[in-house]
Parts: structure tokens; C-alpha cells; sequence
């Protein structure tokens, strides 16, 4: 039997059972577990959240230092509980309408900033991420389009 690479982070029985995320923190934490889920200790610079988070409108009322705030506690949450523990509680935490944004925040932290491409290895992740997700192909495929326009409009003039 195959099992799934990420099989401890999406079908994991740990819990974060303190104060539950909202639905920005669940969204933002998709971002980080997109970002650690291959390397646990190769967190990326906290720049590299707040351009995610910034191109989402959810985020509009966060200053930088709301953010840059929101990214420590959930860093903590995962090295204290473990990346399935976040992932439950962000999976509780995200509305169904908010499922494509998580999708698209997590194909942003897995494309290649410099090119905008999607590593093979990252394809694996978000492949399993859809299924537990929910997201069929079809709607897969066209948050990865829109990721990928947004992602060449970017580059033409940075969004601030």
C-alpha cells in the first residue's frame, strides 16, 4: 500500500486543543505548513508570509507587525504540538469559502519566487492538500491559473 508523503500532517491525530485560530490564522497557517512541510527546520524568512498574506484581502486591517505577531504564535504552535496539530486547527478554522484562498496561499508558498513556477516536489503537497481539501481538479486547476496570472501581473508591478 502507498501511503502519502504528508500522511502525519493531513491525517494526523494530534490536536491544538488551547485557544482555536480564526480564520485568518487558519489561512496563514496553510502558508506555513505549505512552507515546512518538505524541510520542518527550513522556515522561511518572515518576508516571504507577509508578501503571501498581503495579496489576500483578509489581511487588509493586519499591520506588518500584526502579522509578523501572527506568524510567531503559529510558529510556536508547530514546534510545540506539530505540523498535523496546525494543520487540524486550521482545518477548523477555514470557512468552506475560504478553502480555494487556502489552496492558493499554499501554491504561493510552494511556487518558485523567482520564476513562478511549481517545483515536482511541491506538486506532491498540493496534491494531497486538495484531496483533504475537498478541491476537485477542475477547481484546482483553476486556482493554480489564477495563482500563476496574479503571480506574472505581480512581477510586471509589485503590489503593495
Amino acid at each position: 500500500m502507498n501511503m502519502p508523503k504528508y500522511d502525519s500532517i493531513f491525517n494526523s491525530d494530534e490536536e491544538y486543543t488551547e485557544e482555536p485560530l480564526n480564520e485568518a490564522e487558519g489561512l496563514a497557517s496553510i502558508v506555513l505548513i505549505a512552507a515546512l512541510a518538505d524541510n520542518p527546520k527550513d522556515l522561511a524568512a518572515p518576508d516571504l508570509f507577509l508578501d503571501i498574506l498581503a495579496d489576500f484581502d483578509l489581511y487588509v486591517e493586519y499591520s506588518e507587525e500584526d502579522l509578523l505577531s501572527m506568524v510567531d504564535r503559529l510558529t510556536g504552535i508547530a514546534a510545540s504540538h506539530g505540523l498535523g496539530a496546525l494543520f487540524n486547527a486550521a482545518d477548523e478554522a477555514i470557512p468552506d469559502d475560504l478553502v480555494p484562498d487556502a489552496y492558493a496561499a499554499a501554491i504561493l508558498a510552494k511556487m518558485d519566487p523567482e520564476t513562478g513556477e511549481i517545483p515536482a516536489g511541491a506538486q506532491v503537497f498540493l496534491k494531497e492538500l486538495q484531496a483533504v481539501m475537498d478541491i476537485d481538479d477542475e477547481e484546482a486547476a483553476e486556482v493554480v491559473a489564477e495563482v500563476q496570472k496574479s503571480f506574472e501581473s505581480g512581477s510586471d508591478s509589485q503590489n503593495t
